[in-house]
C-alpha cells in the first residue's frame, strides 16, 4: 500500500536508529565546538548557550531531536541542589525582610508583559489569547501544555515563550560578561571551581535523585528543581548536610537545558509563525529592555547590586537565569526569589486573566485594515 510509504519530498514517517545516532553525535560535536568557542573568549555562560545554539542548528536542518523528560527533571534537580549551595540563613533572612519588594516587583514584570502580549493582541498581529500566553514571563513549559484549552495556538504561545527564552540567556549572558569581565570563567577556572566545592557528596546525589523521581508523581512546574531547593535548604538550616552539585553533574545538566530550549526551533515551527516573527522579536526585546529599567529601582531599595537587580527582574526562565548566576559574584537568593515568586504568580494569575482579557481585547479592538 502506498499510503505507508512516504513521497519523495516528504520527510521519513520514522527516523531510521543510525540517522538518529548520527544526529545526537552531530548534537554533541556541535555542542562542544560553540561552548570551547564560548570559552575562547571567558563567558561562562557558554555551557549553555553553546548546546542551546547546536540544537538550533539541528532543528532548522530537520533533526527531529527531543529531550525525554525525565533528563529534564534530572537537570533542573541538578540546578536545585546548585541554588542550595548558595543559600545561607542570612540572605534567606534578608528576603523575608524585604518581602513587599519581591511580591512588587513579581507584579510588575507580569503586568508589564502582559500589556505587551495585549498589544500584539489589540493590533491583530497574533489572535485571540494566543499573545497573551505567549507573553508570560515565566512557567515556558506549563504555559505551552495548558494555553491550548484555553483557545490559543500552541505552536505561536511556545514560539513566543521559547523565543524570549533564548533572548534572555543571550541578554543576561552579554550583560554579565561586560559588567564582570574577571570573573567569567575559563576551562581551567572550571576545574579549579571543583576542587574547592566543599559538600556532602552522597547526601547531595540522593537528594537530586529524590527530586528526579517526585518529578514523576507531581505536575507540578519545575518540581525537581524546587523539591530540592527546599528539602535541601531545611537541611542545610538544621546543620545535618551540606547541599550542593558537582561540576561533573552541572555540565550536562546545563547541556541539557540549553539543549531543550533549542530543539524548540523546528522548520515547521519556524514556518507556522515566520509571518509574526519581526513582531515576536521585537515585543520580546521592549519587554527584556523594559523588565531591565526594573532593575534600577530595585537595586535600589533592595540595596543589591545592579547586575543581580538585572537577573533578578530578567523575564525568565528560571532555569538559565540560574546557570548564568551561578558563576558570577552576584545575589543568588534574591534573584532565586523573585524568579520563583514571578513563576507561581504566572501559574495560578495567567490562566484566569488570559481567557476573558483575550476576549474583551478582540471584541473591543478596533476593526482591523485590509491591506
Amino acid at each position: 500500500m502506498s499510503v505507508l510509504q512516504p513521497s519523495p519530498s516528504s520527510p521519513t514517517l520514522q527516523e531510521k536508529p543510525h540517522s538518529l545516532f548520527g544526529s545526537w553525535v552531530a548534537l554533541v560535536i556541535i555542542s562542544l565546538l560553540l561552548t570551547l568557542a564560548f570559552f575562547t573568549v571567558h563567558l561562562g555562560a557558554g555551557l549553555m548557550l553553546g548546546p542551546m545554539i547546536a540544537a538550533v542548528i539541528c532543528a532548522v536542518s530537520g533533526r527531529n531531536l527531543k529531550i525525554k523528560r525525565p533528563f529534564f527533571n534530572f537537570a533542573q534537580a541538578i540546578l536545585g541542589a546548585l541554588v542550595v549551595g548558595t543559600l545561607s540563613p542570612h540572605a534567606m533572612a534578608n528576603i523575608l525582610q524585604h518581602w513587599w519588594i519581591v511580591i512588587f516587583f513579581t507584579f510588575s514584570v507580569i503586568i508589564v508583559s502582559l500589556l505587551m502580549g495585549a498589544t500584539l493582541t489589540w493590533k491583530g498581529v497574533v489572535p485571540g489569547t494566543t499573545a497573551l500566553w505567549g507573553s508570560s514571563p515565566g512557567g515556558a513549559s506549563t504555559m505551552v501544555a495548558i494555553c491550548g484549552d484555553f483557545g490559543a495556538d500552541p505552536k505561536v504561545a511556545a514560539f513566543m515563550l521559547y523565543f524570549r527564552v533564548a533572548l534572555v540567556a543571550f541578554a543576561t549572558s552579554l550583560v554579565t560578561y561586560f559588567t564582570l569581565p574577571n570573573v567569567s570563567l575559563s576551562l581551567s577556572g572550571l576545574f579549579k571551581l571543583s576542587q574547592q566545592l566543599h559538600y556532602d557528596l552522597w547526601a547531595s546525589l540522593i537528594l537530586i535523585a529524590i527530586g528526579t523521581a517526585l518529578a514523576f508523581f507531581a505536575r507540578v512546574p519545575a518540581v525537581s528543581l524546587l523539591s530540592v531547593l527546599c528539602i535541601g535548604t531545611f537541611l542545610k538550616t538544621m546543620g545535618l548536610f551540606d547541599i550542593n552539585a558537582p561540576y561533573w553533574l552541572r555540565v550536562p545538566a546545563y547541556a541539557i537545558i540549553g539543549w531543550s530550549i533549542g530543539m524548540r526551533f523546528t522548520k515547521p515551527v519556524l514556518k507556522h509563525v515566520i509571518k509574526i516573527l519581526p513582531a515576536v522579536a521585537l515585543s520580546s526585546t521592549i519587554v527584556v529592555g523594559a523588565c531591565a529599567l526594573l532593575s534600577f529601582p530595585l537595586a535600589k531599595w533592595a540595596h543589591i547590586d545592579l547586575l543581580s537587580a538585572y537577573l533578578a527582574t530578567s523575564p525568565g526562565g528560571l532555569d538559565t537565569i540560574i546557570i548564568i548566576s551561578a558563576g558570577t559574584p552576584v545575589n543568588l537568593p534574591i534573584i532565586l526569589a523573585l524568579q520563583t515568586a514571578r513563576m507561581i504568580a504566572v501559574l495560578v494569575v495567567g490562566p484566569a486573566l488570559a481567557k476573558p482579557l483575550g476576549k474583551w481585547l478582540e471584541t473591543h479592538r478596533p476593526p482591523l485594515k485590509c491591506s
